[in-house]
């Protein structure tokens, strides 16, 4: 790697750097295109020429030239020094946002051993970078999703590394299963912002499961009210006309066909809404990660009336 004079040039047959600083001179490791591609490979070999290629060129001060050399010889192989300096020339020639991302790889796939200062080197010159892009840290509510950046695709959530855009209005989309959502940003130079985006994951299959099942119990539930009514209306029938207990047995009469009445609505108002909540969304693929709903289902029984309490917790 280079400083604003390049500071990685080839020094041995095979693609040896050596980095020029204020201090001195200090050798770098062979750490090239070539590393750990055979001799006879003919990607490293073009990958070497190309890289002292464009050390030759950056010191003629033919930066796009020198970029164009550094570019081709990282598409060919990857490297700790290609993309060092490939970074560094991307700052000369006003690509910002390149130079954060190879400079970023730069410093993760920096070699134990190497000399403290081209890493601090390298440090100086991401936040030069960084000062004049926007860095974005994104996350998405539900794994493989596409990210999207200006409809570009950037990678799949979980997306760990951080994303460098130029500033301007960005837009950023997830997408997964059918499923999508995006937001416009407008991001300023320097910024450093998280970004999460939530994906409508569709019909929860626990959901439908735990209204469905409420529904049916309500269902249950207002049977059985009429069917305790009709009997105490029986009871009543048989009693003695006028006396307290036929009284009483009418009053239960009543009381159960109004809990049956209204089990038998719940019930249907449950089960509506489940069956339109799960054909407006079944388009979606249901979140994987949903926990099941707590259901309750507890006999009740008073002086009057047995049945059913049915409850759910979402």
């Amino acid at each position: 790697m280079r400083s604003p004079h390049l500071f990685l040039v080839c020094a041995t047959v095979l693609l040896g750097s050596s980095v020029a600083s204020a201090a001195g001179t200090a050798q770098l490791r062979s750490n090239s295109p070539a590393d750990g591609v055979p001799a006879s490979s003919s990607a490293g070999e073009r990958a070497a020429q190309l890289y002292r290629e464009g050390n030759r060129l950056y010191d003629q001060a033919r930066f796009v030239e020198a970029e164009a050399r550094y570019q081709a010889a990282w598409d060919l192989q990857r490297s700790f020094d290609v993309a060092g300096n490939l970074g560094n020339v991307e700052l000369e020639v006003n690509q910002p946002r390149d130079a954060a991302e190879h400079l970023t790889y730069a410093l993760e796939t920096f070699p134990l051993g190497e000399e403290a200062e081209k890493r601090t080197f390298l440090q100086k010159r991401l936040a030069e970078a960084k000062s004049q892009v926007g860095t974005l840290r994104i996350s998405v509510n539900v794994e493989e999703a596409e990210v999207l950046i200006d409809g570009k695709l950037v990678g799949r959530s979980p997306l760990e590394k951080l994303v460098f855009v130029d500033p301007g209005g960005r837009r950023i989309e997830a997408r997964h299963a059918g499923a999508r959502t995006s937001l416009s940003l407008l991001v300023a130079k320097g910024s450093d912002q998280s970004i999460a985006l939530s994906l409508d994951t569709g019909p929860s299959i626990p959901l439908v499961v735990a209204g469905g099942a409420v529904g049916l119990l309500g269902l249950a539930s207002g049977v059985t009210f009429a069917l305790l009514s009709t009997a105490k209306g029986e009871g009543a029938e048989a009693a003695v006309l006028g006396s307290p207990e036929r009284a009483d047995l009418r009053e239960s009469q009543t009381t159960l066909g109004n809990l049956a009445f209204w089990s038998f609505v719940g019930s249907g108002v449950v089960l509506a809404g489940t069956a339109v909540y799960a054909l407006t969304t079944s388009g979606r693929t249901p979140s994987p990660k949903a926990g099941l709903p707590g259901l309750r289902a507890v006999p009740l029984m008073t002086s009057e009336a047995a049945g059913l309490l049915v409850g759910a917790s979402f």
